[in-house]
């Protein structure tokens, strides 16, 4: 009996793994699964799976609530959680470990919408932002609508006031972690802004 319900448990934890987590919209250039093998439109992808760009890739995911992400150039990302099931919060957690991710955020009264970076963990609701990280593991977060929450990966030293997130809304848009802080709220150039957009493209 023991060994039964052991067996159910893992079966389930098995096909939770093995969900379908969003589908492959748009393709251009070099993109593909960590094993190497290469994304087409119409692949349905799961939770686990390991994104990969070269230098002139780029990738375009849309998901079961409507979320749109593009995984721009020279970028690595991980799927690690999502799940979007009538009645219940979404959940939707990624890794970026490197390059430049943006996402437009169907809003959603429950549940949570994160991005975990080797030196932030920025979350949402509800939005259209885009997340950076350096070949320096630096992080670099942009809002374009909406509000985001930004935190530094880091642990938090004993001893000292805890750390508040970083608010980022239209006005004051950016801001840069490098794992022990996020500097303040502030306004991007227009340049900047600009070379961001040409490496996402229309998150359409």
């Amino acid at each position: 009996m023991r060994a039964a319900l052991l067996l159910g448990l893992a079966l389930l934890s098995s096909v939770a793994a093995a969900q379908t987590a969003c589908e492959v919209m748009a393709v251009s250039g070099d993109a593909q699964r960590a094993d190497g093998k290469p994304l087409a439109v119409g692949d349905r992808l799961e939770v686990g799976t390991q994104l990969r760009t070269g230098v002139a890739g780029r990738v375009r995911l849309r998901f079961a609530d409507g979320s749109v992400l593009v995984l721009a150039d020279r970028s690595q990302l991980r799927i690690e959680a999502f799940q979007a099931l009538a009645g219940q919060p979404r959940t939707a957690e990624f890794l970026l470990e490197l390059g430049l991710v943006g996402q437009r955020v169907t809003p959603s009264a429950q549940g949570s919408w994160k991005v975990r970076t080797p030196t932030a963990v920025t979350a949402v609701r509800g939005t259209e932002f885009s997340v950076e990280v350096a070949d320096d593991r630096a992080t670099a977060v942009h809002v374009r609508t909406g509000e985001v929450e930004v935190e530094p990966a880091g642990p938090q030293t004993r001893g000292i006031k805890p750390r508040q997130p970083v608010r980022l809304q239209q006005a004051l848009n950016g801001t840069q972690c490098d794992g022990s802080q996020c500097s303040a709220a502030a306004a991007w150039t227009t340049e900047r802004l600009q070379r961001l957009e040409q490496r996402l493209g229309v998150l359409d």
